[in-house]
C-alpha cells in the first residue's frame, strides 16, 4: 500500500464525526497500576471490559520518562486495549539518557504483558513515538509476539544515540542487542541556528552506514501503520516512513501496511499539544493530524489486534 497525503480541506469536513469515535467504551475508570518487582519501570492499564484484552506496549521518544505513555495507555484502555506504559531511561532507576538501551530490557516487558491473564498472549501491539517510533519497528523486527505496529514520526534507521549528538561525544548506538551495539547511522553537528532536521538529513546521505542500520520491517509479523508530518523539523519523518513503504514493497512484505503523512503538520501528531508548531507545521494543520491519528490509530489497532473481550 503507498503513502498517502491528508489534506487539511478534507479533514475538517470529517473530523468533527470521526473524533467521536475516540470517546470511552465504558463510563466506568479503567484500572492502572504500578507493576512492581520486575526488571523495567512500567504502568499496566486494564479496561473495565469483559476479558481477554489485545494487549499494547507503548514506548515514547527521546524526551525519556513515561508521561506520554501514559497519556496513550489511558486512550488505549479506554477503547478496550490492555495497555502497558514503559519507561526505558530518564527516570529513577533507569539509565539517565537514550544510549545502549538493551533491546532486550523490552523483550521481558513483552513477556511480562503476554503473562497477564487477562491479556490474550497472542494479541500484542506496540505503538511508538519518534525514538520510540524507530523503536517499535526495530523491537518488532525482533520479537515474534508482536503483531501489529504504530509508529508516529518514526525513524527508517537506527541513529546515534541521543546523549552521544553532544559535543565532543564518541558516536554510540541508541540500541544493543545481546550486548552488543546494534549498527547505527552517526549524525554530524549542525549550526547553531540550523534545524535539527537538516543534521538527520544530511546523515541519511551516508550510503554504507544506512545500508547496515537499516531496520529490516519486512520481518515483523503483522500490519504497519506509520504517521508523519510533512513539515517535521525535527527530523524526516515523512522521507524516512516512505523509505520504509519501499522496503516493504520491494520485499513483498505480506501483511497490510499504510503511511499517512499530514499536510501543515510537523513532528507533535502524537499528542494534542497547543506548542505543536515549535516541532513544524500550522496550529490549524497540526490540530487535524492531532485528532485524526488517535482515530486512524484506534481504528487500527482494533482491526489488526480485535475489539476487547473477542479472541482471534
Amino acid at each position: 500500500m503507498n503513502g498517502r497525503v491528508i489534506p487539511f480541506l478534507l479533514l475538517a469536513v470529517v473530523l468533527v464525526g470521526l473524533t467521536r469515535s475516540s470517546v470511552a467504551v465504558s463510563s466506568q475508570a479503567p484500572q492502572s497500576r504500578r507493576v512492581l518487582g520486575q526488571p523495567f519501570v512500567a504502568n499496566l492499564a486494564l479496561p473495565r471490559a469483559k476479558a481477554p484484552y489485545a494487549g499494547v506496549l507503548v514506548v515514547g521518544g527521546s524526551g525519556g520518562g513515561i508521561a506520554w505513555q501514559d497519556y496513550w495507555g489511558e486512550i488505549l484502555v479506554r477503547q478496550g486495549f490492555a495497555a502497558l506504559a514503559l519507561a526505558y531511561f530518564g527516570m529513577e532507576g533507569l539509565p539517565k539518557d537514550l544510549d545502549e538501551i538493551p533491546l532486550e530490557y523490552f523483550v521481558g516487558a513483552l513477556e511480562y504483558l503476554q503473562r497477564q491473564p487477562e491479556i490474550d498472549r497472542t494479541r500484542i501491539g506496540v505503538l511508538g513515538v519518534s525514538r520510540g517510533g524507530e523503536l517499535a519497528l526495530l523491537l518488532a523486527s525482533h520479537a515474534p509476539a508482536i503483531r501489529a505496529v504504530v509508529a508516529f514520526v518514526p525513524s527508517s534507521v537506527i541513529f546515534q544515540s541521543a546523549v552521544s549528538m553532544e559535543a565532543g561525544q564518541k558516536p554510540r548506538s541508541s540500541w544493543t542487542l545481546y550486548g552488543l551495539p546494534l549498527p547505527f547511522v552517526p549524525i554530524e553537528a549542525g549550526k547553531a541556528a540550523e534545524p535539527l532536521v537538516n543534521q538527520f538529513r544530511r546523515a541519511l546521505g551516508q550510503r554504507d552506514h544506512v545500508t547496515k542500520a537499516t531496520i529490516a520491517v519486512e520481518k515483523i509479523r503483522g500490519p504497519i501503520l506509520l504517521l508523519s508530518g510533512k513539515e517535521d523539523t525535527t527530523w524526516p519523518s515523512t522521507y524516512m516512513s516512505e523509505m520504509i513503504i519501499r522496503r516493504l514493497r520491494e520485499r513483498k512484505f505480506r501483511f497490510s501496511y499504510e503511511h499517512i503523512a499530514y499536510e501543515d503538520a510537523g513532528h507533535m501528531i502524537h499528542q494534542v499539544r497547543s506548542d505543536a508548531v515549535k516541532r513544524g507545521g500550522t496550529e490549524i494543520g497540526n490540530r487535524a493530524a492531532q485528532q485524526d491519528t488517535q482515530r486512524r490509530t484506534l481504528a487500527f489497532l482494533a482491526r489488526a489486534l480485535g475489539a476487547a473481550g473477542n479472541r482471534r
